[in-house]
Order: C-alpha cells, then structure tokens, then sequence
C-alpha cells in the first residue's frame, strides 16, 4: 500500500484549487441572468486558474509530467493508412457475414433435429 507522502502545503494548494472550481460552478448558476458566453468563460477561467495552482504541488507536477509523456508515446503511433482501414473493415464485415450465415445454418439444421426428434412441426 502506497504511503501518501504530500505535505500540509500541497494538502492547502489542493483545498484552494478546489474552492476555485466551486466558486466558478458557484458563479455560474449565481449570474444566471448574464450573457452564456461570459458564464462559460468564467468557468473555464476558474478550471484553468485551479489548473495552475494544482501544478505547483507534488502528485500536480507528476500529473503534468504523465500527460507529457503520454502525448510523447502518442506521436511514436503509426497510424493506418485509409487503404489499410479500408481493407481492414471490409475483412471485418465479410467475416461476420459469413458467421452470421454459418450461424443461421446451424440453429436451422438443429432447430429440424429438435423437431424431428420430439415429433413436433406437424409431421405425421
């Protein structure tokens, strides 16, 4: 079980943080007779405002460092091509028709043994 090793100040930056986004939610609903836009940028404001103060706490600069690294892996990613796509979704399709057929064959070919062997389907 991992220790939680934060100190009191990042423990007081995370509280803060957290009383700008309630106030920006808070501000929100309060002018709710002011411009939509304005009401939406405050919020944003706050959020980027909390933001901030997050980063200057320990797990908040671990935060920011994970997400760099995140995007770093993310542009090593070879994408397919719209070719390779293409090909791809179609092998995809056909193989499920082909199982949906297969499928369809055997609950037909069962579904007549069934019938065959309890006398059911008005066969006399």
């Amino acid at each position: 079980m991992a220790v939680d090793k934060s100190s009191p100040r990042d423990n007081a930056l995370w509280a803060l943080a957290l009383l700008i986004l309630a106030a920006g939610v808070a501000g929100f609903f309060y002018y709710d007779d002011a411009m939509l836009l304005v009401r939406v940028l405050g919020i944003v404001a706050a959020v980027v405002v909390a933001l901030i103060v997050v980063a200057r706490t320990e797990r908040g600069r671990g935060m920011f460092s994970y997400m760099r690294e995140t995007d770093v892996e993310r542009r090593k990613v070879v994408w397919p091509t719209r070719q390779e796509t293409l090909q791809t979704t179609l092998i995809v399709l056909v193989i499920t028709i082909i199982v949906a057929i297969m499928l369809f064959l055997m609950d037909t070919l069962f579904g007549w043994i069934v019938r065959r062997l309890i006398g059911a389907g008005g066969a006399g």
